[in-house]
This record gives structure tokens, sequence and C-alpha cells, in this order.
């Protein structure tokens, strides 16, 4: 009975009901072997037709320059190198990804060459590899056989006899220079790859003998001063023309100059040499005289001279401050003697004129006594001296003449009156900024009227003073400038519209880092700095520093639009309208893609900033206050400036507020161009940098406290 039979008679027992529970049983899929193994060759086959799809059919070439026309390539059989990670080389073709690849192609006998390639979309393209020979090298025979040197192409290449090495491939034009022989040139071909070129060359004898005596003989014989030997002598000599010069004791040098010819031989006999001078040796006392002999100067004592013998000499003697010496001497041949002249003085009188009376009066050194006199002095420079105490020394040097009166007058500075006569109206930092002087302006007109159309609440109208001098830049600091102070700055750029040309004015520095810039500049110049910091930050001001600082408001409104007791309302005038000439750097028609409001009908030739110093200055010589960048100004911002508009009295020399969260920014900018921020009386105020905003530099002319 088989199984089934079994259970179909088995007998069926009850059990008891079991109600479902909601799990139900599912059948899970899962991918096997197979499937992945299909997914892995579809993924290849969909990456292998992308590629077919992409990639560009190249062809490299390596080739080398014709040594003999090096306009002409020839083909190089070589090995390549293509740095892709995916490429499929199809006979002399290459499939590749388009972009850039690396490349390194090598042969036999050529250097080895590394480069870049790139390959474009077109489907095929062609790339021609130029590889450089390596050198060869040269073995030359002299005819004779000399040594000699070797130039290739008018470079020293090394001595021959011998192998030269290290030759480029190539034409070269060859010399061969061997004392006592012509040079011999000739243009080769070197076919470099470590091959060796053999080559003779003949030289032609450039050479003759020179014969010489002497009257005496025994003479020291020189040829272009390098001594040969002494006479009866033979010697070669080079062709061309050359200097003789015969030396013997007792006699005076003979000089000559002569010509040889190649293989022409020459002989110069007997040259008779001029019996020797006398020797006159002249000392004075005080030495450094002139001396002169029979009327021609002859140098300063102590000074020894040959004279002719047996003829009678008329000697004079010189010095500044002492009389003229004068006498006669004869010396016989060969004869030596000293002279000894003493000089006497030679005297003035000198009147002194000086100021304040009780001034002391030095000569050379040595107290002379106090206030005017008249004093005798030798005729040679002295140098003058006067002091008193709280006044600027005098120092000068005077040289005594009797040929007229003389008289020197001396007024003594105190130390305040030389300050300022010393003070110059314009200098240069040593960053290069070049600063302009004003002495004590005056009254100063601040804020606007109310019917000044565009006024802001913030333009409080009140009046200041200025009494101390300052300078004040001509232009905005530049990046450039700035960049010597902080190398990494980066004015940045304004919608791909770049602000970081060198010349063009610094833009996005906070205002602490304008400041900073003032006292990196002072410490270089060894000014008293302006600025007082703590851990790296600014944190207050010395107003008796002489060091440089930021404009303070009311300088800067000063400089820009109080003029003959005045303002101007807008950097070009009172007129709404700038006119069609460029007076500044505003946003215009030239900037309506980047600034919202721009001036219409207004064209300054740029879309943002431009370089410093480019349009006319203003009515102080001052170029840009009203554009370009706007202006850091030294002071705190106050919306309603109280300290200003309630006070009793003008301020004088006013800077700013005691403190505040944010400084003054003045002017108008190249991204201005709403008519009420352009005028001249605008006040805004930040402490981080901006696109356009930048600052120019001032200092107190006076001297620190």
């Amino acid at each position: 009975m088989t199984k089934l039979d079994q259970l179909s008679n088995a007998a069926l027992n009850p059990v008891d009901y079991q109600a479902p529970t909601g799990a139900v049983e599912t059948t899970r899929f899962s991918l096997s072997r197979g499937h992945w193994i299909l997914i892995l060759v579809g993924l290849l086959c969909v990456i292998f037709i992308s590629f077919l799809t992409l990639a560009r059919s190249i062809q490299i070439n390596t080739v080398t320059h014709n040594v003999s026309k090096p306009e002409q390539l020839l083909l190089v059989p070589s090995s390549l190198q293509l740095g892709s990670w995916l490429k499929l080389p199809i006979g002399n073709r290459i499939l590749v990804l388009p972009g850039k690849h690396s490349l390194v192609a090598s042969a036999s006998g050529y250097q080895t060459t590394a480069q870049s390639i790139e390959v474009l979309l077109d489907r095929q393209q062609k790339f021609d590899i130029v590889l450089t020979p390596l050198p060869g090298q040269l073995k030359i025979k002299l005819e004779p056989a000399i040594e000699a040197k070797l130039f290739l192409n008018g470079i020293d290449f090394g001595d021959l006899p011998g192998l030269i090495s290290e030759v480029p491939a190539g034409q070269h034009e060859l010399t061969v220079d061997a004392p006592l022989y012509r040079p011999a040139s000739r243009s080769i071909v070197v076919q470099g790859r470590g091959f060796t070129e053999n080559l003779t060359i003949e030289l032609a004898p450039a050479w003759a003998n020179l014969n010489l005596s002497s009257i005496p003989a025994r003479a020291m014989v020189l040829i272009d001063d390098i001594p040969v030997g002494n006479t009866p002598l033979q010697i070669k000599v080079e062709e061309g023309v050359h200097t003789l010069a015969l030396r013997a004791e007792k006699f005076k040098p003979s000089t000559q100059e002569f010509t040889v010819f190649a293989q022409q031989d020459l002989t110069v006999a007997d040259i008779a040499l001029i019996p020797a001078d006398g020797i006159l040796k002249i000392v004075t006392k005080p030495d450094h005289a002139a001396v002169i002999l029979n009327g021609e100067y002859q140098g300063v004592s102590p000074l020894t001279l040959n004279v002719k013998p047996d003829q009678s000499q008329q000697l004079q003697v010189y010095l500044a401050g002492f009389r003229l010496a004068s006498q006669q001497i004869t010396l016989g041949p060969e004869q030596q003697q000293e002279k000894q002249i003493n000089l006497s003085q030679d005297v003035a009188s000198i009147k002194f004129s000086v100021s304040p009376i009780d001034a002391v009066l030095y000569i050379d050194g040595v107290r002379r006594g106090v206030g005017s006199q008249t004093l005798n002095l030798n005729t040679l420079p002295h140098k003058v001296v006067v002091q008193k105490d709280g006044y600027v020394s005098y120092q000068n040097t005077i040289i005594p003449t009797k040929s007229s009166a003389q008289i020197v007058s001396v007024r003594l500075l105190t130390k305040n009156e030389h300050f300022w006569a010393n003070v110059p109206d314009n200098y240069t930092t040593l960053a290069g900024q070049v600063m302009k002087l004003f002495k004590s302006p005056g009254p100063v007109i601040m804020g606007s009227s109310r019917r000044e159309t565009g006024r802001r609440s913030n333009e409080a109208s009140y009046t200041a003073k200025l009494e101390k001098h300052f300078y004040v830049s001509l232009n905005e600091v530049s990046n450039k400038q700035f960049r010597v102070f902080n190398p990494a700055h980066n004015s940045g750029n304004y919608k791909r519209k770049s602000l970081d040309s060198g010349k063009h004015p610094v833009a996005n520095v906070s205002w602490q880092q304008a400041a900073l810039y003032c006292n990196w500049l002072s410490t270089r110049e060894k000014l008293n700095p302006f600025y007082q910091t703590k851990s790296g930050y600014v944190s207050g001001h010395n107003a008796n520093a002489n060091g440089y600082r930021l404009l303070s408001e009311v300088e800067w409104a000063w400089l820009a639009r109080n003029k003959d007791g005045q303002v101007l309302t807008y950097p070009w005038g009172a007129n709404p309208a700038p006119g069609s000439s460029p007076v500044g750097n505003f946003a215009d028609t030239n900037a309506t893609e980047i600034i919202a409001f721009t001036l219409s009908d207004y064209d300054d030739g740029y879309k943002a900033s431009s370089p410093i110093g480019r349009f006319a200055a203003n009515h102080r010589g001052l170029f840009d206050i009203g554009g370009n960048v706007s202006e850091w100004t030294n002071d705190w911002y106050s919306a309603n400036n109280e300290r200003a508009a309630n006070q009793g009295s003008p301020l004088t020399d006013p800077l700013g507020p005691d403190e505040g969260e944010f400084h003054v920014i003045r002017g108008g900018s190249w991204a201005r161009g709403h008519l009420p921020q352009l005028r001249l009386a605008y006040r805004d105020f930040g402490a981080k940098g901006k696109h356009d905003v930048g600052f120019r530099i001032a200092r107190y002319a006076g001297q620190s406290q």
C-alpha cells in the first residue's frame, strides 16, 4: 500500500478551531547570482555604449625637426603613454573622452617629452608631439696639432684637442681660435642622438718674427704691456697693431706702435733711449698745496716731479688761505732733491651779526664770544656755529676773502619757528601717497538747509572751526598701496566686475582695517600713532599725535563742499545734472545692468570703480572726494549730532562723538546714482567693509605731544 493510500484510509481526528491571527505569510523575492551577473553585464554595456558615444578618435604622431632643414618635420617611432583611465586603442588611433589628458612620449635618441593635450568635441583629431634629439659629440682634428679654443655660435664650448660632448643637434657656426693663428670658422650640422661628428680643420699662421736691439742693450721689452725679454731679442708676434715699450734704468721709457703682417718678419734696430730727468720732491707745510712748475699745474703736495736736467725751473706753491710761494730751481741729470716750503697764512676780516644778542659764536669748534663781533680769519673754509638754549642751532661753512667786505648774518629760530619753517607744502609717503598741507582752514559750514532737495534728518546744520594745520592725501588709498600693509587683501568684485585692480581704490575694508593701516604707515615713518589699540583693535585715539589717521567729518566737509564761504550741493556744483562731460565716477549709463539707480544721460566710462585720480581734482586739489568710492571718516556716527547742533559756540577741530556703534561715511561712489545720495551733505554710516567704501589718509602737521 502506498503512502497516498495510507493517507486516504487514515482516520480524521477533530482539532480545536483557531481564529486567524492576521499574519499572512508572504513570498519574498530575492536576486540570484545570475540576476546580478545580468545586471552587471547590462551596466557594462551601457557604460561601453556611452563611452563609444562620447569618446573622440585621436591620432598622435611623434615628430622631430630635420636638423638640415628645421622647417621640415620627420616622423619618429616612439612609445606613448596617455594618462587617461578610460581609453580604447584602435589601429593607429585612440578613443578617449574629451578633456585634458597627460601624455608622455619617449624614443631612443630623443628627450622624453611630457605635456598635456586637450581633446575637443570634434569626432577625429590629430596631435603632433615634437621630440628634441639628445646632444651629440664633436671630434675635431687640428692641423697643425696645437691647443685652441672652440666657440659654438659665439659661445666658449671647450678646449681642443679633445672630445667635445653635449653638442645640441642642429646647425651651428663653429669657430676655432688659437694663439698666433687666424680663427677658422665653418657651418656644421650636428645630428645629435649621441652620434659623434668627426671634423678636420686647418689653421692659417697669423704671426711673424720681430727682431729688436737698443742703445743701451739689455733694455726690458714689453709688448702690449706684457714683459717678453730683454734686447737684443727675437720673438714671434701675432699679426696686427701692437705697442712696443723699452725700459732701462736711468733712461726714460720708450713707447711706440708697430704693425705685424703674417709671415713678414720685422726688424727694429738700435732704438736709442733718452737719459732720465732729475727728480724733485716737494713737501709743504701745510700739505695739499697746489704745485705749479713753469706755469703748468702739476698736482698737490707732497709731490715728486721729473724735471729736465741743467735747466732753470720756476716753482710756485699755492694753498687757499695762504700766500703764494715762488722760487727758481736747477737740477742736474739724475739728481734728486727735496724742497721744504712753509706757507704763510692769508687773513681777511669777517663781521658777524648775531641775534639774539646773547647767542654764543663758535668758529671751527672754538668759542669766540657772544653776540655780534668782527673776527680776522684766514681765507680757508671755516665752520660757523651759533647756539642758544631754546633755539635751533645755526651751522654753516664760510670762506673769507679780501675781494669784498663780508658780513655773516645769523638769526636763531625757536624750535617751533624752525619746525614750521621746514614743514613742506607737499610730500610723498613711504606708501606712495602725495600729501597736501592745509593751514588753519577756519570756519566750516556743516549739515544742510531744510530747503535742500533730498535733505535727511541726520544733516543738522551747524558751524565748526578748524585751527590745526593738517595734511591730506590727494587720492584715495589704492589696492596696491593697501596690499603693502595686507598682501592677502582682495577688494573682490561686484556682479562679476572686478574691484581689485592695483590702481583702483581699495574697497571692502572695515573702519578698523582703515585705522590700522594708518597706524602701520605711522610706524614705518616713525610718527606717533594716532589710534590707540588693544588686542589688535582700535580702542581710542591720541588727538595730539602726528601719525596718520582718517579725516574728521568736519575736515572732509571743508575739503569737499565748503568753497568761498558757501557750500556746494553736488561734487559738480548746484545743478542736479552733472552734464555730459565726465566730472567723477558715479553710477552712470554704463552701470544700468548692475545698479538699480543710475544717472541718465551721464557716461563716465566705467561700470564700477575707476583708477584713482582719473578725473579732474576739486577746488582743494583733491581727486575723487565726491565719487569713485565713499570714504570712512574718523568720527563715530550720531543721527542727530546733538553735540554739534546744540553747541553755544563753534567746536574747534572736532573729532566726533566720544563713542558709538558705527562710523560716518561721506561722499558718493561708483555704485550710487540716486541724486539725494550724491549730495555732498549726505551722511552714511557703517562698521564693516562695503564694495563701494574706501578711505584716504590725513595727519596733523604739528609736532607730536
